[in-house]
């Protein structure tokens, strides 16, 4: 309540204020400079501005990649002969099996080339069994020659032994005795000589048999390749894979070693990816990978970084720990190199345009959140995503992350 007292002297009187009056005339005298300050901020709609807590926690260092899916194997099919196109059973992107028949060739000349040496091969069968036949019967026939001379040789060496005793008892002449002799001596050297014969007949009919089997092998392989020519005009894909290319129509002429078709096995994939060359210096070998969207959740490590730049980005290859459901060869795909892992670090989202190690000027909410205060902050490593904090903020502190280069203020209100 108010107080009012007489001055001395006076006439007039004058009336004091109570505490509690003066400390409500104080508050609206506050609360109205308060307003025109407030007043006078650049408003800002909260809902265009984006703001993340800092924390403290671990910081896992990336570089972004970028690149496709490629196979580790790829089986090109080529022709074996010259043909003609007459059919192409599947067509780029579909799947097939090692049997699956996947270009139809014809080659009418090919038919005719399998059919003559089918012929040759069946014409030196039969020769084989002729001159087995025929080389059989002549040695038979000279065993046979053997036993009739080694029968005449026994009887003349009978002869000759009565003879020399007839002689000796002078009842046979002298010429006689020696006529007995000399043939069965003959004889006993034509056995020889017969035998000899026969050798040579034995030894021969092997050579001969040995000469016409090789060239009936010979023939028979010819045959053999005739057929796979043959058959090699039903182009296999010969792996289990996706058809990758096939640059043919029907009716194409072929010629030999002409590429056919590109088929990649899909159970062994490697990422190719591009990392950017101010990145690639602290990429090496053996760094984990982790791929985001579509094939989420596949991780690798880095096999190979090419020496060579192209185009300001540096190609790696990387090696997969596991291959996803549905991941397919030359499919597009986007992760991250982990560089390095910091432990208990100060650590906020990372906001528009702040570079890693630079000292750059941010918006800190107050604690009514309702407005914002510019404050120097110095960053130190980082990530695509998120960045450290050297110096400026503390956990639990919120800060805009979203472009301010507009705000051309200390202090902004958010509205």
């Amino acid at each position: 309540m108010d107080v009012v007292r007489r001055v001395p002297g006076s006439k007039k009187r004058v009336v004091g204020l109570s505490l509690a009056s003066a400390a409500i005339l104080i508050g609206l005298f506050l609360s109205a400079g308060h307003g025109a300050r407030d007043a006078a901020l650049p408003r800002v709609p909260r809902a265009s501005v984006w703001t993340d807590h800092v924390r403290r926690g671990d910081l896992v260092r990336q570089v972004p990649v970028q690149g496709t899916l490629v196979p580790e194997r790829v089986r090109w099919l080529s022709a074996a002969t010259q043909a003609r196109v007459a059919r192409i059973s599947v067509r780029p992107g579909a799947p097939v099996d090692c049997d699956t028949v996947v270009i139809e060739l014809e080659n009418a000349e090919l038919e005719l080339a399998q059919l003559e040496a089918e012929r040759q091969a069946s014409s030196a069968a039969a020769s084989l069994v002729a001159l087995d036949t025929r080389t059989a019967a002549e040695l038979q026939q000279q065993e046979s020659n053997l036993v009739a001379l080694d029968a005449e040789r026994e009887d003349a060496e009978r002869r000759a032994v009565a003879a020399q005793e007839l002689a000796a008892a002078g009842l046979l002449s002298e010429l006689e005795r020696g006529s007995h002799q000399t043939k069965a001596h003959g004889l006993v050297e034509r056995i020889a000589a017969e035998r000899a014969r026969r050798d040579v007949l034995a030894r021969g009919r092997v050579k001969e048999l040995a000469a016409q089997r090789e060239e009936l092998g010979r023939l028979r392989d010819i045959a053999a390749f005739r057929r796979s020519q043959l058959a090699a005009l039903d182009v296999r894909a010969g792996v289990r894979g996706v058809v990758q290319e096939i640059p043919l129509e029907n009716g194409m002429w072929v010629p030999v070693g002409r590429v056919l078709a590109k088929i990649a096995e899909t159970n062994a994939l490697r990422a190719k990816v591009m990392v950017a060359e101010g990145n690639a210096g602290v990429v090496r070998t053996g760094l984990a990978v982790r791929f985001e969207g579509a094939v989420g959740g596949l991780r690798g490590r880095v096999e190979r970084v090419h020496p060579a730049v192209s185009g300001g980005s540096v190609e790696l290859d990387v090696a997969l720990d596991e291959l996803l459901p549905g991941a397919r060869p030359d499919q597009a795909v986007t992760g991250y190199v982990e560089v390095e892992r910091l432990e208990k670090v100060v650590v906020v989202a990372r906001p528009v345009n702040v570079r890693e190690g630079a000292t750059a000027a941010l918006f800190r909410l107050d604690s009514d959140r309702r407005h914002a205060t510019r404050k120097n902050v110095r960053f130190g490593p980082g990530s695509p995503r998120e960045i450290s904090v050297v110096k400026g903020l503390s956990p639990g502190d919120e800060i805009v992350i979203s472009d301010t280069s507009a705000w051309d203020a200390d202090r902004v209100r958010l509205e």
